[in-house]
């Protein structure tokens, strides 16, 4: 991934080691590849760029794929995640770099394997509460980790399907 990234904006991709190597009002093309396959192209400031490095700690609020890089964080079997930056002049070329980007290695579908898939659901039955309520999550159009705790705000998920969904996704919210 790295060799094609380059190949394509050469002098200009940074390996970022943390959130603090993400500088506040630059606009960014952000990358998240898990052993060489896109999760995540996006663009944005830091706010959205961040979720590269979401984990059972970190949750990028308010962004559709958040969902779906915990899960792949929380499931997946390697642990060869590689996070990259392309910093742009602005959001406009930031916007058609993601695009170029999106045809080129992908990047832009909310896709699972089968294998995390399986590991998301096990334990819970086709018809149960805790499958439905993780399959609505994963088909929001907004973010899936916010849905879910709206609706255990709004008492939609009882205590005993909340805590199944809050131990399975590891998520620290009451």
């Amino acid at each position: 991934m790295q060799k094609t990234l380059t190949d394509l904006y050469p002098n200009r991709i940074q390996e970022p080691n943390s959130i603090k190597d993400i500088l506040p009002n630059k606009y960014y093309v952000y990358i998240l590849t898990l052993d060489n396959k896109p999760i995540v192209v996006g663009h944005g400031k830091q706010n959205r760029a961040k979720i590269i490095f979401d984990d059972i700690h970190q949750i990028t609020a308010n962004h559709l794929k958040s969902l779906f890089v915990r899960i792949y964080r929380l499931f997946s079997e390697s642990s060869q995640f590689q996070q990259y930056l392309i910093e742009c002049i602005d959001k406009e070329e930031a916007k058609l770099i993601e695009a170029k980007l999106h045809k080129v290695i992908g990047g832009n579908k909310r896709d699972l394997s089968d294998e995390i898939l399986e590991k998301l659901y096990q334990g819970f039955p086709d018809n149960s509460l805790e499958n439905m309520v993780l399959k609505m999550a994963l088909c929001s159009s907004f973010d899936g980790i916010s849905d879910i705790k709206k609706w255990r705000r709004e008492n939609i998920l009882k205590d005993d399907v909340w805590k199944n969904i809050k131990t399975r996704l590891q998520l620290s919210y009451k």
